[in-house]
């Protein structure tokens, strides 16, 4: 729904002029892009409901994964089967999840002039995951960072996302 333009226009269209007990059920990936094409509030309209990853007792139900598996790769379904061999599971999360999200959800709506330095920046962000990392040690590990600015721009523009 968030690629329809002024998606909240036609939904609240649907919603005001929709018959007796019938209801809408409006699907999206990206909170981020959502927001972009909002123009009416839906006040009164809605309710969300967010869909997370798979939990640890779905996957083991699934797929048979062990604790440190789950730990290790998540709860992503889709590349369950590869867990085994790191490399291909590695690549179907960059090329299947953060690739898109990037090249899709936040070039295609927010002003970015450096795409290769925000792509630098996410896949640093993996690196550290879970750990503190400071803008300082950022910009020394990234070449043409430019400013703080610039990073704490692409910083909440990859949270958004």
């Amino acid at each position: 729904m968030q690629k329809v333009d002024r998606w909240s226009d036609v939904v609240k269209s649907l919603w005001d002029q929709r018959p007796e007990g019938l209801h809408l059920v409006l699907m999206g990936s990206s909170q981020f892009l959502m927001q972009h094409g909002m123009s009416e509030s839906l006040t009164g309209r809605f309710e969300v409901i967010r869909l997370p990853h798979w939990s640890f007792s779905e996957m083991c139900s699934a797929f048979g994964f062990e604790l440190a598996d789950f730990v290790c790769f998540g709860g992503y379904p889709g590349p369950s089967s590869l867990i085994s061999d790191e490399e291909p599971w590695r690549n179907y999360i960059l090329d299947s999840v953060i690739e898109p999200t990037i090249s899709r959800d936040v070039l295609g709506l927010a002003r970015v002039d450096k795409p290769a330095l925000l792509r630098r920046v996410m896949q640093l962000g993996s690196t550290y995951s879970g750990q503190i990392l400071s803008y300082q040690k950022m910009l020394g590990q990234l070449q043409d960072a430019g400013n703080t600015v610039t990073l704490s721009h692409y910083l909440n523009l990859l949270s958004a996302s």
